[in-house]
């Protein structure tokens, strides 16, 4: 599952892994793509087990309050979000990589959709709507993407050190 030194993963690919995964997120796709899921949330989860030493709960924060900014959202709701699913990943993170794929993809499952209910929360505090059932379609289709984001994402950590 790509056990190594923390510290060997430089922190060039990780930053940009964000900022593609942002990209990705700020494009306003509308209704008929509720189903995609929140890309830099998944990836938070894959880079606190991967990289702990690289990203925690600071991260975590930054990220959620870039993620308020570029999707308009009210500030620090991402950041509340990410936060919260991010200390439970750094609790249980030893267990979560011990795991197989199946297991892994059931708990972004349940941490995704915890990043959706407390957006929910948010959004129904500030606005006084309800999002709708269908915000937990995007942690289905994040569990079903979890599998292949681990082999990309292990194979360009890896790339430099297997091509020497």
């Amino acid at each position: 599952m790509g056990h190594y030194d923390d510290f060997s993963i430089p922190f060039k690919p990780i930053f940009w892994s964000f900022v593609l995964c942002m990209v990705l997120d700020f494009i306003p796709l509308g209704e008929p793509f509720f189903w995609l899921p929140e890309f830099t949330a998944l990836l938070l989860v894959y880079w606190l087990v991967h990289a702990p030493q690289r990203i925690g709960l600071f991260s975590a924060f930054l990220v959620g309050l870039l993620m308020d900014i570029g999707t308009v959202a009210p500030l620090g709701s991402h950041a509340l979000a990410y936060c919260l699913s991010s200390f439970v990943i750094v609790e249980h993170r030893r267990q979560f990589s011990m795991q197989n794929y199946g297991f892994q993809a059931l708990a972004v499952v349940l941490v995704l959709a915890a990043n959706e209910v407390v957006l929910a929360a948010v959004r129904w505090v500030m606005e006084q709507r309800f999002a709708g059932w269908q915000i937990f379609a995007a942690p289905l289709t994040a569990a079903l993407m979890w599998p292949l984001l681990n082999k990309i994402m292990l194979y360009f950590t890896n790339y430099k050190r297997l091509h020497r």
